[in-house]
């Protein structure tokens, strides 16, 4: 499966900050231009109504058609005055009033005919026909706003005024309301940016600095990374990378341990069955060939077993999760039995166990070397001879397994040593490497036991290993 091509979190990060402020700012626009436009509409429209109002109330008592005539030259003067002093798109006033005033168009009618307009090249905007209150229309292919309003209908007159507006006054406003509002930020949003990205760049410091850490370390530089800055979020990553660095360590101290265990261990053995070799070459009697020969089968014999130890305790070294499971103890001690019962056989030594139905959690194969290197060193250091017991006792709070036999005391100063690497209590004994009883203790370790050999009682060496059930 082809893995996916690596992405930068700084840049990725970086592109959608700065996408969702443009979109933050494209809503914040549209919301305040439609805010602005339901505004200037409702305030423009309710200008329309007043003033439609008090236009029509002024011309019920307006003189007659002539005198309305004469009012309609002199307002087109007006008009033509403020045209000719001012163009529409100015905002100064000027003395005949505002430009702004071109956009906004008065018509009073009455019994079905136009009377004054306010512009006269405007056609008849109104009619009976049309109801009173607000609508839209196209003139001359602009958008107007128009408000009509009739006269009672007990006033005794049809008379009816129309209020236009054009919608380019509207549009102006609330554009510039609009820009007024959204130019302050688009001017900070490049500004802003700027101080996202320096702000990014700042905070990503504490990961390079975690990046630049780790590649200054090496198979032999495996010490702990230390950050000068750290962050809630790289906290436990960089503990989680120590803890990393400190099993790669001891992985790495073992493997070195572990060869010149080896290197150091097989020499000797293997230059022994090497002059043994030598020696049965150049023999020339069959009993001095045979006696070599089985000098070479027993080196062989020490040195399989050597080599089995030698795994066992490497094994055991790298054994940092147990696969525990329900280990039933009692036939796991049977089994143990019945395969070291040869070798005790050829010794004419006695084994006895005593154990009840007892169960515990466990690796099976590890306690299964747990016991059997308890019981092989029972069964050459005990004598020819000799009784060794093996007794199972349960508690509420632990389970114990003492391995005894009536062999000959351990003194004192190798008690201490005694589960040390590569430590013989007893060297003319045996042909053991010094490596079972330290195996012995790694595995009670990892299962949380304890091993120990209690004090020389009855004649007899016993050691316990206590299996907690419960913490002590």
């Amino acid at each position: 499966m082809k893995s996916s091509q690596p992405f930068s979190i700084k840049r990725r990060l970086t592109l959608s900050v700065s996408l969702l402020s443009c979109f933050l700012l494209i809503m914040t626009m549209y919301f305040s231009y439609s805010s602005a436009q339901h505004e200037v509409g409702e305030v423009y429209d309710a200008r329309l109504g007043q003033t439609a109002k008090l236009m029509l109330m002024a011309w019920s008592i307006a003189p007659e058609k002539d005198s309305l005539q004469q009012h309609q030259q002199q307002f087109e003067q007006w008009r033509t005055n403020l045209r000719r002093l001012a163009r529409e798109d100015d905002d100064e006033g000027t003395a005949f009033g505002h430009p702004y005033e071109q956009n906004l168009v008065l018509q009073f009618f009455r019994h079905g005919d136009l009377i004054w307009s306010s512009d006269s090249s405007l056609a008849a905007l109104g009619s009976e026909k049309q109801k009173n209150g607000f609508r839209d229309t196209q003139m001359n292919g602009e958008r107007w706003r128009i408000f009509q309003l009739s006269s009672p209908p007990d006033s005794g007159h049809s008379e009816w005024i129309v209020v236009a507006e054009n919608h380019r006054i509207r549009n102006e406003i609330i554009s510039e309301i609009a820009l007024s509002t959204a130019l302050p930020q688009l001017i900070l949003l490049p500004a802003l940016l700027v101080l996202l990205l320096w702000l990014i760049d700042k905070h990503f410091h504490p990961i390079e600095e975690l990046r630049t850490a780790i590649s200054h370390r090496s198979v032999s530089k495996l010490d702990r990374i230390n950050v000068e800055h750290p962050t809630l979020e790289l906290d436990p990553l960089v503990d989680t990378l120590n803890q990393l660095l400190n099993e790669l360590e001891q992985a790495w101290q073992r493997e070195k341990r572990f060869t010149r265990t080896a290197a150091h261990e097989l020499k000797t053995p293997l230059t022994i069955l090497r002059l043994n070799a030598e020696n049965a070459l150049a023999s020339e009697s069959p009993q001095q060939l045979s006696h070599d020969l089985n000098n070479i089968l027993k080196g062989i014999d020490r040195t399989d077993r050597l080599i089995h130890q030698l795994l066992t305790l490497a094994k055991v070294d790298n054994a940092s999760d147990l696969a525990c499971d329900s280990v039933e103890l009692d036939k796991l001690l049977q089994s143990v039995m019945a395969d070291m019962a040869l070798l005790a056989l050829k010794q004419q030594q006695e084994l006895s166990l005593q154990s009840e139905e007892v169960s515990l959690q466990g690796d099976k194969t590890l306690l299964e070397a747990l016991f059997r290197n308890l019981l092989d060193n029972a069964i050459r250091y005990s004598g020819a001879q000799s009784e060794i017991d093996i007794s199972v006792v349960e508690t509420h709070q632990y389970v114990d397994v003492l391995v005894a036999d009536n062999g000959s005391a351990i003194d004192e100063a190798s008690r201490g040593k005694l589960f040390e690497p590569f430590f013989r209590a007893n060297s003319e004994k045996g042909d053991g490497a010094g490596l079972g009883m330290a195996i012995c203790q790694d595995i009670a370790k990892l299962h949380n036991a304890t091993l120990e050999l209690l004090p020389r009682s009855e004649h007899r060496n016993v050691f316990r290993v206590r299996f907690w059930r419960t913490h002590p």
